[in-house]
């Protein structure tokens, strides 16, 4: 896969709780705001925080603004943080056979890709023996970092390392530990092994069937919700209601009109490619033209016309 011919580059990793790997998602992105040419997106998903369980972190890089916004379902690139979480979920899962694997594992691309069934390129840096020089304990995620910072396209490794100790001082680490974390990195650089392969099988890591979101979707609020200017709580004006046109088939299924409309009239039906497709909104029902959907549209779907 080139990487600059994505429009958006999407990244899952999994680990598990104590393996920084939240840390590492959240290093590329702060190494992403650094640059005003970028747009990020990135967040966590776990549930438990007890240490061992698994834990999974989505982030989306592009030069353009990003529109998306469900979970990562198939990865252009695939993280996984240590061995241990492979046998709790299938951290390949949805990946294309042109995707990236990055593993911390002491094996080579090519063992590693015969062991977890990987097509694709394969990465594998020794991120926990490297850890062990520095901090004294086995640790991947900065090994895992500096490595993505050499393979992603729109960084350099120098300036991300200069983020890492901001980062890692703004999480108040002592001096020592800052310098110990910015040693690894360096000495992680040129260290990884890759290779291209292709051990997986026809059935192996298929995606999930998307059977929708349920009652509730993710997502943000839109800057209404909290502007004096709203009218949530009010009337429609009179002589004007809401439209909804989509000729062109181009609703991105962010799912941001959904979550944001305050009476729950906004229709859509699940879609194996966007997450979901809306189709409509029932402005019989309680509809205050409140604009919600007008404002957050990044597509300029809704509009508010004469009755």
């Amino acid at each position: 896969m080139e990487m600059k011919e994505k429009e958006v580059i999407e990244i899952r990793g999994d680990g598990r709780a104590g393996s920084g790997l939240v840390l590492t998602m959240q290093s590329v992105a702060a190494s992403a705001v650094d640059d005003p040419k970028l747009f990020v997106q990135e967040w966590p998903f776990f549930s438990s925080a007890r240490k061992g369980v698994p834990t999974r972190g989505f982030l989306r890089l592009s030069q353009k603004p990003i529109e998306k916004s469900s979970e990562i379902t198939q990865p252009h690139i695939s993280i996984m943080m240590d061995e241990g979480v492979s046998t709790m979920v299938d951290f390949a899962e949805g990946v294309p056979k042109d995707g990236i694997f990055i593993l911390n594992t002491s094996l080579s691309p090519e063992d590693a890709a015969k062991k977890f069934r990987l097509s694709g390129r394969v990465y594998t840096i020794d991120g926990d023996h490297l850890s062990e020089r520095f901090l004294k304990k086995p640790l991947g995620n900065i090994s895992v970092f500096a490595l993505l910072m050499e393979i992603l396209p729109y960084f350099d490794p120098l300036q991300a390392c200069k983020q890492l100790e901001k980062l890692l001082t703004k999480r108040r680490l002592p001096e020592f530990l800052v310098k110990a974390n910015s040693e690894l990195f360096n000495a992680s650089l040129g260290q990884a092994r890759f290779a291209d392969c292709n051990n997986a099988g026809p059935a192996d890591h298929l995606p999930t069937p998307f059977g929708g979101y349920g009652e509730l979707m993710p997502g943000a609020q839109s800057r209404l919700r909290l502007s004096r200017s709203n009218r949530t709580s009010a009337y429609a004006r009179t002589g004007f209601v809401l439209k909804f046109a989509d000729p062109e088939n181009t609703c991105n299924g962010c799912g941001h009109c959904i979550i944001n409309c305050p009476e729950n009239i906004i229709q859509f039906h699940p879609d194996p490619e966007t997450g979901v497709k809306v189709t409509g909104a029932d402005i019989t029902n309680y509809c205050k033209l409140c604009r919600e959907c007008i404002a957050i549209c990044p597509k300029t779907l809704f509009t508010e016309v004469p009755a």
